[in-house]
């Protein structure tokens, strides 16, 4: 596992007769439909009162949005191959082979921390990633590393809420699994390799549904070797009724 935290109790999103109601946002238009449709803020992040411990690596390679379409509702992310080019790369690579429509499990997700999720729900399709020839090298940190700069002296925390990386467990050990900040954290990206982002959700409709997520099952959620082995199969559902998947993620624009 990514880290060993305690399983969060909150059981969100549940209704009086004990059900989750179905959250499939396929049904409505995304608010973010190209770049244009972005803030300079969004589009060029820098070091500021609230957001962004430092000022991120300038963009000298094209950025690219992905809209992904999860049950809790659209994430819009901002792929930045400038600030960890593996990390993007093979991101864009899942989303550009449809490997996202295989309906991927937000399998361990704690509220105001983070989720872990990635494992394909086609169990095949996890192959071109699973091995030791399949792993990615580390990309450089651009984030201040170290104790001494979990925040800083405007309380900026080092891991802002809604950065991307991927899950590892040790040195050039990232393979398909990512890990998305669904609160501000001073310890992520603190000298894990893993832990460089290589992009973050942008615009309202994303931070809202970030907050809508289910957290209730926190590590407790489907095993991971059961999800290799199974995939997003109906037991998985039966078990876990209330877990959130990631149903497609498509490039939306570059620039």
């Amino acid at each position: 596992k990514l880290l060993s935290v305690p399983s969060e109790k909150v059981d969100n999103k549940i209704d009086d007769s004990g059900n989750r109601p179905a959250n499939e946002s396929g049904g409505n238009r995304p608010s973010i439909r190209s770049l244009k449709d972005l803030t300079l803020a969004e589009l060029h992040p820098r070091a500021g009162l609230h957001r962004h411990i430092v000022t991120p690596p300038p963009d000298k390679i094209p950025v690219t949005l992905v809209t992904c379409n999860t049950t809790a509702g659209y994430l819009h992310v901002l792929v930045h191959p400038s600030w960890a080019p593996l990390g993007a790369q093979r991101f864009l690579q899942m989303v550009n082979s449809k490997y996202f429509s295989s309906k991927v499990a937000l399998m361990r997700c704690m509220k105001k921390f983070l989720c872990q999720f990635g494992i394909a729900g086609v169990p095949s399709f996890n192959a071109p990633y699973n091995g030791k020839n399949n792993l990615l090298k580390d990309d450089p940190n651009w984030l201040p590393e170290g104790p001494d700069h979990r925040k800083n002296d405007m309380g900026v925390k080092r891991f802002g809420k809604g950065y991307l990386a991927y899950a590892g467990g040790g040195k050039n050990s990232r393979s398909n699994q990512l890990i998305l900040a669904l609160g501000d954290n001073e310890r992520l990206g603190g000298g894990s390799p893993w832990e460089v982002p290589w992009g973050e959700v942008v615009g309202e409709e994303s931070f809202h549904t970030l907050g809508e997520i289910y957290t209730g099952y926190g590590d407790n959620g489907p095993s991971q070797a059961r999800l290799h082995t199974e995939g997003s199969s109906e037991g998985v559902k039966k078990d876990f009724p209330n877990l959130d998947y990631v149903l497609r993620c498509d490039v939306i624009d570059s620039k």
